[in-house]
């Protein structure tokens, strides 16, 4: 089995994969409802077909050992939980770790079968406790439901379920303590995410808040203990003193953890994104490669591996990124 290793010697064992660029909520952050993004149609995405040959590449030529689904909303594509039972039998199969990231709104009711088919961590993105502030955050009056699925969620034994939280000054980090309270007597993670610049949200830096100084307000109540000596780390992860709760800071603008990322994507129309940040460049186009006859299994593993190399050792700075128009994070993936 080949190894995916980039020119900077990092080791590429993580696949993200975007299922849709459609999403249920139209969060400021993500996909603002006055930011019409034009919307893929459904022979434009990879077909579970090709979803599943590309698993099978990755999982058993490649050397991938995790894979994280993620959307726009994965779990709004249809027939979505026969698609995880597939994927369940490659990861019998391989050996792989099983992750979804999902906004918690259609959950509730597929937890068992997800967890029957094989999925192993699962990220729920809340970014307010309160009923107003998450309805102007995300559009939508959803918090019932994802809080229900968080619930069930930690019921079902996923250890630790992650709680995403964009962080975003003068509209939810009021709430930075509110999520530490809530997480902190359960297996539950809360990770603060600070607020990244994409094409569609309007970045600009009254908005951002550090995660240094996210940390400062949870130090002052609470006591913090770093937890080291993870490899590829992205989150900065924390313990609390006396707490079964953990908190984490992914700290993408402020200290990019670059030097260190395993993770190759593949977007919601089958191109493979090198970094979250991509500019468009050295792209492969898996939806033209898996529908060409001519193209073997194999020859695709050897262009995944070419396409690797010109990783940059950082994304762009920050000027940069906002300049980045055509970079949606709803066709990316997060």
């Amino acid at each position: 089995m080949q190894t995916l290793v980039d020119n900077f010697n990092r080791i590429h064992d993580y696949l993200r994969i975007s299922l849709t660029d459609k999403c249920n909520l139209n969060c400021i952050y993500c996909n603002p409802s006055d930011y019409k993004t034009p919307k893929l149609e459904r022979n434009q995405i990879l077909s579970f077909d090709e979803l599943l040959r590309l698993i099978d590449i990755f999982t058993g030529k490649l050397g991938i050992n995790k894979i994280r689904f993620t959307g726009g909303e994965p779990l709004i594509r249809k027939d979505v939980l026969s698609f995880f039972r597939e994927v369940y039998s490659f990861k019998l199969k391989y050996g792989f770790e099983i992750g979804l990231t999902t906004n918690g709104t259609l959950l509730e009711d597929k937890l068992i079968d997800l967890k029957n088919h094989g999925l192993d961590r699962l990220n729920i993105s809340i970014d307010s406790l309160n009923p107003g502030k998450y309805k102007f955050i995300t559009g939508k009056d959803n918090l019932n439901e994802v809080l229900r699925s968080v619930i069930k969620a930690n019921q079902l034994g996923f250890n630790p379920l992650k709680l995403n939280v964009v962080v975003m000054k003068n509209i939810n980090d009021d709430e930075i303590l509110d999520f530490v309270d809530f997480i902190i007597d359960s297996n539950m993670n809360v990770r603060f995410i600070e607020f990244m610049p994409f094409g569609n949200n309007k970045w600009n830096k009254n908005d951002f808040i550090s995660y240094n100084e996210i940390k400062n307000i949870i130090e002052n109540k609470y006591h913090l203990n770093e937890i080291t000596g993870t490899r590829n780390l992205v989150a900065k992860d924390f313990s609390i003193e006396g707490k079964l709760g953990t908190v984490s800071f992914i700290s993408s603008i402020s200290d990019h953890f670059c030097e260190t990322c395993n993770r190759l994507r593949i977007d919601a129309q089958g191109k493979m994104k090198l970094c979250l940040f991509s500019s468009g460049e050295n792209e492969l186009n898996f939806k033209k490669l898996l529908n060409d006859s001519n193209i073997s299994d194999e020859d695709i593993s050897e262009l995944i591996q070419e396409a690797l190399q010109p990783k940059p050792k950082v994304h762009p700075d920050i000027a940069e990124l906002i300049k980045l128009e055509e970079n949606n994070m709803l066709n990316i993936g997060g």
